[in-house]
């Protein structure tokens, strides 16, 4: 695909994605946190049993698998290394919150997948990002910038379907930054 079909594809999927989340009611961006409110109590236990797989062929460069007799985190070590310390510290502890929070996709027994909603997809996006937030502000405040900087610089950036447009999730880490306090 030449550079011109891409750059005028992808902001046209983007735009394609949000129109049918518009058309179908969902919430397009709504971060679970704001003044006066707060997240679940997020399950330590899972965190702390969770194994960590290093393996280079994911389709990103970080994701969660929460299984309540097997949670797992799974990293792409190349691309966290090209993303540097302090971003791959955010996204380690923003997978660690989907485990905490026990976020799963629904499906069927696993034979037959059943979509979880785009807006709950994105819920759980907010709170894995509010989570490390929480988990990083006093230790690592460095990926706490790092993943805001991240964000700021690519709000025009389209995103796949699962994930919050990047400035909101910008916006978000701001909002869970002050209400951590």
């Amino acid at each position: 695909m030449t550079v011109l079909v891409r750059l005028v594809a992808l902001p046209a999927v983007a735009f394609g994605l949000g129109l049918s989340a518009i058309l179908s009611g969902e919430s397009m961006v709504e971060p679970p946190i704001r003044k006066g409110t707060s997240l679940p109590v997020p399950d330590m236990e899972v965190v702390a049993r969770a194994d960590i797989v290093l393996e280079d062929v994911l389709p990103d460069a970080a994701l969660a698998v929460y299984d309540s007799a097997s949670p797992r985190i799974y990293l792409h070590r190349r691309l966290l290394a090209q993303m540097g310390p302090a971003l791959s510290a955010f996204l380690v502890a923003h997978e660690q919150g989907h485990l905490a929070y026990h976020h799963a996709r629904r499906h069927r027994f696993g034979i037959e997948p059943l979509d979880t909603p785009i807006g709950t997809l994105w819920a759980y996006e907010f709170e894995a990002d509010c989570y490390a937030v929480r988990a990083l502000k006093r230790e690592r405040p460095d990926a706490i910038v790092a993943a805001v900087r991240f964000f700021q610089h690519r709000t025009t950036t389209p995103t796949d379907r699962e994930h919050p447009p990047m400035g909101a999730r910008a916006d978000s880490l701001l909002t869970c930054l002050a209400v951590a306090g």
